[in-house]
């Protein structure tokens, strides 16, 4: 998590793939100790789930 100093009492919140400020009322994902904006919840759900992907007919026996 990325947090900046910006006035006493006051934080920026970054978002931790792409460094752009999450600003107050904007929609955020918290997750493994992560903040990801809406812009970058895609990337950020491919990246937490690697590990499930799957190509058919080539899957992985467990």
């Amino acid at each position: 998590m990325h947090r900046v100093h910006c006035r006493p009492g006051r934080h920026t919140l970054l978002c931790t793939l792409c460094a752009r400020e999450i600003t107050e009322g904007e929609e955020y994902w918290a997750c493994n100790g992560s903040r990801v904006c809406a812009d970058c919840l895609a990337e950020f759900a491919r990246q937490e789930l690697c590990a499930c992907h799957e190509t058919r007919g080539r899957e992985t026996l467990q």
